[in-house]
């Protein structure tokens, strides 16, 4: 008969703080540097998108198509010559009736945020989006993933929330930069709860099939989605046929969509929805500081303290702080 070995009281808090250090080093901050992978890559879509639209030769929803099209061509044209995997023999039926259908969120997502730019919504307004994002995947992963939370991590995504509010400017030193409310704010809304939708369901098919085929089949989808809905609306299609605009449409598709969603979708194999979340709000630091370098825009002082509680809502965040606890109890043990 085999005797499991007990070990001294101090051996197995010892052993313990270990694994909780080792499971932070390799399982957790993989996670957080797919993240910060995706978000990087998300910092350039405004603008891109800006940059395509002020050129006036294509319109936001055949951007839409372009964007999502070329980067679900791209991905499956990489898994089936360059990582020479089968790009329909893992998955099953119900697992193809999921992308799809997740397909529309991904392009309800965009659809929802151009119609409500296209009836006169602020800019202001439609950059809550960043900000609503990670509040409404937080909920949703407390309902449907059944996710566990504490106070203190509450407490870090609305810290995080206030320094977004900061940095895209929603929140200035006169006061609330929104003046009034109305259908497209409830499309902004609408275009976060898609986002966050897509999130929570992409979770358990990614399992599954892997975060590449995932991802190129779901924005392969979108892009069909958002082809569908043109057509149904007479709505005119402009391809790109300068070649600065073909070159910046290749950009987008590769970069701020297939780029961005791989590690994004990947992230969710090593970290939790919450902090997931979180790592949402670096994503408007990062394109605050690319139009500071691009276009010469001034960063406020109430951006850089937004900077500062965005960088605080990480840090206090639970897998973060006990993965930091740990290696610092790690190093007192040593010592």
């Amino acid at each position: 008969m085999n005797k499991e070995k007990t070990l001294p009281d101090s051996e197995n808090t010892a052993e313990k703080e270990k694994r909780v250090f080792l499971n932070f080093t390799y399982d957790t901050l993989e996670g957080i540097i797919w993240a910060a992978v995706s978000v990087l890559c998300w910092s350039s879509l405004f603008v891109v998108v800006s940059y395509l639209t002020w050129r006036g030769n294509m319109d936001p929803y055949t951007l839409v198509y372009l964007r999502f099209t070329t980067a679900g061509i791209c991905m499956l044209l990489f898994i089936a010559f360059v990582w020479k995997k089968n790009i329909y023999k893992d998955i099953c039926k119900k697992d193809w009736i999921k992308m799809i259908f997740h397909g529309i969120a991904i392009a309800g997502m965009s659809l929802c945020l151009f119609i409500a730019q296209n009836i006169g919504l602020p800019v202001v307004n439609a950059s809550m989006l960043e900000a609503e994002t990670p509040l409404v995947l937080f909920v949703l992963g407390l309902i449907f993933l059944r996710n566990k939370t504490s106070v203190l991590q509450i407490a870090g995504l609305f810290c995080g929330f206030a320094g977004c509010m900061l940095v895209l400017k929603t929140v200035t030193a006169e006061g609330f930069a929104i003046t009034s409310f109305s259908t497209g704010d409830l499309l902004v809304f609408a275009a976060a709860s898609f986002w966050a939708v897509y999130t929570i369901l992409a979770k358990d098919v990614i399992k599954r099939v892997g975060g590449l085929l995932y991802t190129a089949w779901s924005m392969t989808f979108a892009g069909m989605w958002t082809l569908i809905y043109q057509l149904v609306m007479g709505y005119e299609i402009n391809c790109p046929v300068m070649l600065p605009d073909i070159l910046w449409t290749l950009y987008l598709g590769v970069i701020p969509t297939a780029m961005a969603f791989f590690a994004w979708n990947n992230a969710m194999k090593y970290i939790s929805t919450g902090l997931l979340a979180i790592s949402g709000y670096f994503t408007p630091i990062f394109s605050a500081l690319l139009a500071a370098i691009l276009f010469k825009e001034s960063v406020t002082i109430c951006q850089i303290f937004g900077m500062i509680l965005v960088f605080g809502s990480a840090f206090i965040e639970p897998e973060i702080a006990d993965g930091l606890m740990g290696k610092i109890r790690k190093k007192k043990n040593k010592s």
